[in-house]
């Protein structure tokens, strides 16, 4: 291990301390997660079990006769301290502590004692938090029929608080994007926002960096690094506790205190970070940075079978501040080619409510290939009867144009499912042509922060 955070994500073996038999204990749906992800050696601590589901139990980590990596502690408390000393004595090099009643709820001192017991001797995750998930590694405690784990993806996501990200997590995963880690830190008695930025930067599974934010204590080593970072991938933070009630609530659910609003936007915006403004858009943000190239001017083209919905996003990109141009005569001739007569060939192109797929194809070809056109917005209704199955496969394949683009549909089940196939390879799709206009706008807006830097 080259970094003393690898072991948090590339473990060979294990311990979970505080793993049980009751399936209500949070001890019993880590083991059972991490049995079904991780390769290596699991080792159940718990004093009064010998087996736990089928693993030998010890009554402590130091009972393990093998080398421990990563020990995952959700026990009360009271208990954490001693247990990890034990991860000390063992010489275990990282430990997530799962357990709460910290400084969340005002107990400081205990933090300051496991911050004081383990400087430079072991990294701690936590207290406070859910832990890690990644596509080997999966120790959160919700049952997996319960919280759906996404698929293996290019988004890396830390978050503050549990119960945002595993949220999102869930969102996610229903969707069919892809992401390379979560990491919740929770209290942040040791590694930090900070800390993960500088590995994540280094991390060739990630290309994108979300991250959810409620409080931060190095702000200004939050800007020097995050300037550092966005010259090799993108940053997207959402900053939550902006209001003075919302200032409140995060003193009470993390411990700590946030500053106004304004310093932190302001300070994004210095550093490079793209502030997303809702739970929304730090989703649709990052899925569109992970997967797109950036778009380095201003003109976009917009095509759909729905006239309103391209209107919206007409709307949504001019007031960005980008343009929606006339195309070029080559590609209008092109348009009006496979258009019927009460289509409409000017930007937005409306292919009409009876588009089928070869329509769709010859425009967005033509689209694409106008030398105009920086970057587009596909809006396909798919509920159209007309429109043939494999116009997923038709979109998909605007990949090889190397242009940036983004896909609005909107659906039911069987809509979703074919989003999901979309979204396996890397084409961002959203439920409305404002969502898919920003995202394509983000675009942009990290294109103009490369260029500053």
């Amino acid at each position: 291990m080259t970094n003393e955070l690898d072991a948090f994500f590339e473990p060979e073996s294990i311990a979970v301390i505080g793993a049980s038999r009751s399936e209500e204990k949070l001890g019993y749906s880590i083991l059972e997660n991490l049995k079904v992800t991780f390769p290596g050696k699991i080792y159940p601590i718990n004093p009064n079990a010998v087996e736990i589901s089928g693993l030998t139990a010890f009554p402590s980590v130091l009972e393990v006769e093998e080398p421990i990596d990563l020990a995952v502690i959700v026990i009360p408390a009271d208990l954490v301290k001693s247990a990890v000393e034990d991860c000390i004595k063992k010489k275990i090099k990282a430990a997530v502590i799962i357990s709460s009643g910290f400084s969340e709820i005002g107990n400081k001192e205990a933090e300051e004692e496991l911050k004081k017991i383990s400087k430079g001797k072991i990294k701690l995750i936590g207290p406070n938090c859910v832990g890690i998930y990644k596509k080997d590694l999966d120790m959160l405690f919700f049952p997996r029929k319960r919280l759906k784990r996404p698929i293996e993806g290019s988004i890396a996501f830390v978050t503050q608080s549990g119960a945002f990200g595993t949220a999102l997590l869930d969102m996610i995963a229903n969707e069919g994007v892809g992401i390379s880690k979560f990491i919740s830190i929770g209290n942040k008695v040791d590694v930090d926002e900070i800390e993960l930025l500088n590995y994540l930067e280094n991390d060739l599974e990630t290309r994108c960096i979300a991250m959810y934010l409620e409080s931060t204590e190095k702000g200004l080593e939050l800007i020097k690094t995050a300037k550092k970072i966005v010259k090799k991938k993108p940053i997207v933070i959402y900053k939550a506790g902006k209001t003075e009630k919302g200032s409140e609530a995060v003193a009470s659910h993390t411990g700590k205190l946030t500053k106004e609003p304004e310093v932190y936007s302001a300070a994004f915006k210095q550093a490079g970070i793209i502030e997303a403004n809702s739970t929304e858009e730090i989703f649709d943000y990052a899925k569109s940075l992970a997967n797109q190239p950036i778009l380095d001017s201003t003109n976009i083209g917009i095509i759909t079978d729905g006239g309103g919905f391209g209107v919206i996003a007409a709307d949504e990109i001019t007031k960005a501040g980008l343009e929606i141009p006339e195309y070029s005569k080559d590609t209008l001739r092109a348009l009006r080619s496979v258009l019927p007569s009460y289509g409409i060939a000017k930007n937005p192109v409306d292919l009409t409510g009876d588009a089928n797929a070869e329509r769709y194809e010859k425009a967005l070809n033509a689209v694409f290939k106008d030398r105009v056109i920086d970057g587009v917005v596909v809006i396909a209704l798919l509920q159209v009867p007309t429109l043939e199955e494999h116009i997923t496969d038709i979109i998909r394949d605007c990949k090889v144009h190397g242009k940036p683009f983004t896909v609005c549909t909107i659906g039911g089940k069987w809509v979703k499912e074919r989003v999901r196939t979309l979204e396996r390879f890397g084409v961002p799709v959203y439920p409305t042509p404002e969502r898919a206009a920003r995202a394509l706008v983000v675009l942009k807006e990290y294109a103009d922060i490369l260029k500053r830097k």
